[in-house]
């Protein structure tokens, strides 16, 4: 018989905020796809639809638009949505977003609780403002460019900053799962969040990918009832079959990234025509200051490997980096090779900036019969100032300050007109100095193509890399229960 202290814990325990947890999620995404029936994501998201169908969350879909098939998995898969599934828009990522913030304000989301941010859809790499990335929405092609998604709307990342805060605020646990390109630019969420675990697909300078064999899929798979989101990542990590760079916001992957992931981003890189960073990769290597930068780069990863080998001889792991090194190696000379072809083309020098100002009295008086002074300003890199058609601008400027009336636009007229006299001078100076300079950059490409579309290099430094950081987390990870990733459970 039970006595009325027990009784008295048990009622404790029920009306704890424990026992009352509850789990909720937003899943978005399916943006940017081409027309046609399906998308590149239909797999990943049957995949997780039948895994929600035997779990206690409570989540509510705004996915895709315009993709029958896609459309049809998200009725026959995510029917428990407590909402009816929308177009993946600007708008509704805006307005599910304001909605949950709501629904934290509101106490329906409540401390203890688990709220948990899907995002499957195409990513652009990181721009030059905003704290982390752009995704894609409904309503455009993103694939002709995989880097800026241009062509299609997008939206930011960025916008969850104050879902971040606030769940943060509120003791809630707060989960965000970033499946898209360049997904690693999402981690700048996780400053000043100590209940955030953020996991992305990839780093901030690669691209995703979609499938059952990639992270995406591996993820979603191990993603089951009772696993911590860090179980689940590292499992998903070491399964996965693709060129990419998966994260996770622990201590373990911060230490990580500082010591390698500079070092080994080159070599997940790849020409393609349609995914294409490598090109570009090798023309800014030409300059003789990254070059260095490179070598020592490599000699640092080279030698954590050799380290990490040694460190785990005899365990049970037993990590083998032979063939990574070797990989790399490999990879690394013919890249070294590219790099000295563009070098001698003096590729590298394309980025150069060289800044004119010149300034110019009109010959005309001004008010009160003062002279009037104009000013020309303008900053221009050696590719554009080798592309530039001075005599032609020059000629344009002269015909205008022929009929020209003003003081003021005719000083200006004649700074700009001096300003091109330096600007056609340093172009006679480049092309002297580098004759084979006017079509570097063409060239360029050329030479960086003729190594091959070489996805499979990429990707088989890929799988051992996998093997390298799960040896390096083992062997750095530590029993800190209070990591978030450890603390949301699936």
């Amino acid at each position: 018989m039970m006595n009325f202290k027990t009784l008295f814990l048990i009622a404790l325990f029920l009306t704890s905020p424990l026992a009352k947890a509850d789990n909720f999620m937003m899943i978005m995404g399916g943006g940017g796809e081409p027309e046609g029936k399906d998308t590149i994501f239909d797999s990943t998201m049957k995949t997780f639809g039948d895994t929600l169908k035997t779990s206690n969350w409570r989540y509510q879909v705004s996915f895709n638009g315009g993709h029958p098939e896609t459309e049809a998995i998200m009725t026959s898969k995510y029917n428990k949505s407590e909402a009816p599934v929308s177009s993946f828009t600007a708008d509704s990522y805006k307005k599910m977003i304001s909605e949950y913030k709501a629904k934290i304000l509101m106490g329906e989301i409540k401390s203890g609780d688990q709220l948990m941010i899907m995002v499957n859809t195409h990513g652009a790499a990181k721009g030059t403002t905003g704290k982390t990335h752009l995704i894609a929405v409904s309503g455009g092609n993103a694939t002709t460019d995989l880097n800026q998604l241009s062509g299609t709307p997008l939206v930011s990342m960025d916008d969850l900053e104050e879902l971040v805060k606030l769940t943060n605020e509120k003791g809630i646990k707060l989960g965000i799962v970033d499946l898209s390109c360049h997904s690693g630019n999402t981690m700048a969420l996780k400053t000043n969040a100590p209940n955030t675990c953020i996991i992305t697909a990839t780093g901030p300078k690669h691209y995703g990918y979609a499938g059952d064999s990639a992270f995406t899929g591996k993820f979603v798979k191990n993603l089951k009832k009772g696993e911590t989101l860090e179980s689940a990542f590292l499992a998903a990590r070491a399964q996965a079959i693709d060129a990419s760079f998966p994260m996770i916001s622990t201590d373990e992957n911060d230490q990580i990234v500082a010591e390698v992931y500079a070092a080994i981003t080159p070599y997940l890189y790849y020409y393609d025509p349609k995914a294409d960073k490598l090109s570009d990769y090798l023309i800014a290597s030409s300059k003789d200051c990254v070059a260095c930068t490179r070598d020592t780069q490599f000699k640092v990863l080279i030698d954590k490997i050799t380290a990490l080998q040694s460190a785990s001889s005899g365990t049970k792991s037993g990590f083998n980096g032979e063939e990574l090194k070797k990989l790399l190696t490999d990879y690394k000379a013919g890249q070294d090779a590219i790099i000295r072809q563009e070098q001698q083309l003096g590729v590298g020098m394309l980025t150069k900036t060289e800044a004119f100002v010149t300034t110019a009295m009109s010959s005309l008086k001004g008010k009160g019969g003062k002279p009037v002074a104009g000013k020309f300003s303008l900053s221009m890199s050696w590719s554009d100032i080798i592309r530039a058609e001075p005599d032609k601008v020059m000629a344009s400027i002269s015909k205008f300050n022929a009929t020209e009336k003003d003081p003021g636009s005719q000083a200006s007229a004649f700074a700009a007109l001096e300003g091109w006299k330096a600007i056609k001078e340093k172009q006679t100076q480049i092309l002297t100095q580098y004759p084979q300079m006017k079509d570097a950059k063409e060239q360029g490409l050329k030479i960086a193509k003729s190594i091959g579309q070489n996805r499979d290099t990429a990707e088989k430094i890929a799988l051992q890399e996998k093997k390298f950081y799960d040896e390096m987390y083992r062997q750095k990870q530590s029993l800190n229960s209070n990591d978030p990733c450890r603390k949301i459970i699936f």
